[in-house]
């Protein structure tokens, strides 16, 4: 599902160069649950930020679904995370004056579905995570935990081969945050649905099936829960 061989990220600011990543060697299994672990500055976000073709790596090769991502024009990445990868960020990045329903929805009609295709997909992933009874609420009206369950419906709503979760719990308190990882480990087990979780808890991290730990841009260790 993910290769990354010998990848490096470099950062230029005037004569200052930041190595980032620092010769990144990973495996990631279709279907398999991992989480990537270390502390502030070691490289998580960066790490996502090229899996998840927001960023490009400065060098190595980055294999998606079996896709040489480096090969691909701007207009042809941003399609491709459209159509294959769903993101879920720290702060749910939720538009304000639309509804739970239409936030999830967004991402459907943008991939071309109609408008009421995309209303009885966006109304069913929000059922399956609890949230049937609050399908007209705006963000404001919802919890941390129940935006973020509205964020993972959004990136859920295109059947994506892959989710990739951001520090995702960073604004929650700890019970919600169990519950959210909960909601990731479930998906997993019964769609095998690939995820990878950015996180700096490690008790967050250990309910993936792998942990991959990140030191000054370099993996330090692995290991399997």
């Amino acid at each position: 599902m993910i290769t990354l061989k010998n990848v490096h990220k470099i950062y230029a600011m005037d004569s200052i160069r930041i190595h980032a990543l620092n010769g990144i060697d990973l495996h990631i299994k279709k279907g398999e649950f991992v989480s990537i672990m270390g502390p502030s500055g070691s490289g998580k976000s960066t790490l996502l930020h090229i899996i998840g073709v927001l960023d490009r790596q400065t060098k190595g090769d980055v294999k998606l679904n079996q896709a040489d991502v480096v090969k691909l024009s701007e207009e042809q990445r941003t399609l491709f995370r459209l159509e294959q990868i769903g993101f879920i960020f720290q702060f749910y990045s939720l538009l304000p004056e639309l509804t739970a329903l239409e936030n999830v929805m967004l991402p459907r009609m943008l991939s071309g579905k109609s408008r009421e295709e995309s209303r009885n997909s966006a109304r069913e992933a929000l059922e399956k995570l609890g949230l049937g009874e609050r399908l007209n609420n705006y963000p404001h009206q919802l919890s941390g935990g129940e935006q973020q369950r509205v964020g993972i419906a959004r990136a859920l709503i295109n059947e994506p081969k892959l989710l990739l979760a951001d520090e995702p719990t960073a604004a929650l308190d700890s019970k919600t945050a169990l519950n959210v990882i909960d909601v990731f480990r479930k998906l997993n087990e019964e769609t095998k649905q690939t995820v990878v979780l950015i996180t700096h808890e490690q008790e967050l991290g250990r309910m993936a099936d792998r942990g991959i730990f990140l030191k000054d841009g370099v993996i330090e260790k692995e290991r399997h829960f």
